[in-house]
């Protein structure tokens, strides 16, 4: 996307103040917001830049505006879109600071917020990016990307995650679902699905970890119609792949440790095979408030160490009839590994 495209956006009504040919031709890298006096040290090369103007002083206008204009061009910036707001226009000495330092200056209206802005730019780059060949690596801007790996490092909870992945999109209704339809993790706007409407979904649904088994899969599923590039999703679905595979580490611990523990509760998986304790753990985990451990005895069949508050783990077997359908139906369903619903 280049600056001149925003004048193109007749949803955003901006005005362009100043600014020749070679600076509309600009490319846009990013987007960042401030009202700091000298912001220059927080802003990355390419960047447009969104200002409310409240650091502008009319005791010393002109050298204010011109530190701020200064900081942008030392910067790279590409643009400086100033809001109308705080001083019912864009002050005169400001153009005069951009058309000095050769930074493109758009004015905008009170009826246009910045987050507007914001989400129209990075929607145009996300589609911008699907569009180009595939060498171009990611459909994720940098700080998005950026923002995400913070997240999976700090132990983010996946609906946390999740949000942070489609918030530039508006926060659709999204989901990231088990092969047994068991719910990982939804946005906020998202409804509870039980676990067979989500079993249900699951073929217009992409694959996170296309390498992990039948019972282990998990998806990410968009139900409504948004205009997602298809890189974009890949990505998103390659962090909720590297988190499984945190959380598949973290039950191997504890599994290691359920091992040494002489009494098991034997579930026979017969056709489960050498995926019998992975499947036997995904249908403990629709079981909410029970710990357990899962692993394989000789002979092949699943096993799992399963603590209650009643001591007992009949209880649960009840629950866990319910979902042996869906379970087997894992192993015999042809599941897509590619986004078939939500299209650009």
């Amino acid at each position: 996307m280049h600056v001149e495209d925003l004048l193109r956006l007749e949803s955003l009504d901006l005005t362009l103040l100043w600014g020749g040919p070679p600076l509309l031709a600009r490319e846009i890298s990013g987007v960042t917001a401030t009202d700091l006096e000298e912001p220059g040290r927080f802003l990355q090369r390419g960047e447009i830049v969104l200002s409310g103007l409240v650091w502008w002083s009319t005791a010393d206008e002109e050298g204010t505006a011109d530190r701020f204009v200064a900081a942008l061009r030392d910067a790279g910036a590409a643009a400086l879109l100033a809001g109308e707001e705080t001083h019912g226009a864009v002050p005169e000495v400001l153009v005069d600071a951009c058309r000095r330092h050769g930074i493109a200056l758009f004015s905008v209206p009170v009826h246009t917020s910045f987050r507007a802005i914001t989400d129209t730019v990075y929607l145009r780059q996300w589609g911008d990016l699907s569009r180009r060949p595939a060498a171009a690596p990611y459909a994720l801007p940098e700080n998005v990307r950026g923002e995400l790996s913070r997240l999976l490092a700090d132990g983010a909870d996946p609906d946390t995650l999740l949000t942070g992945a489609v918030g530039r999109l508006g926060t659709p209704p999204c989901y990231v679902l088990s092969a047994t339809g068991r719910t990982i993790a939804r946005t906020p706007g998202a409804p509870a699905l039980s676990a067979a409407e989500a079993a249900g979904q699951l073929k217009a649904a992409l694959r996170v970890d296309p390498d992990a088994s039948p019972y282990g899969q998990w998806f990410l599923h968009l139900p409504g119609v948004v205009e997602v590039p298809p890189r974009m999703l890949h990505e998103i679905a390659e962090v909720f792949a590297q988190y499984r595979q945190g959380v598949l580490r973290r039950e191997a611990a504890v599994c290691g440790a359920a091992a040494e523990l002489h009494t098991v509760v034997e579930v026979s998986l017969g056709a489960a095979g050498a995926d019998g304790a992975e499947a036997l753990g995904e249908v403990l985990r629709h079981l909410a408030g029970h710990r357990f451990a899962v692993g394989n005895l000789t002979g092949g069949r699943a096993a799992a160490v399963i603590a209650t508050d009643s001591g007992s783990p009949e209880d649960v077997v009840p629950a866990l009839k319910e979902l042996w359908p869906t379970l087997h139906a894992c192993d015999e369903a042809v599941l897509p590994t590619e986004a078939s619903a939500p299209r650009p």
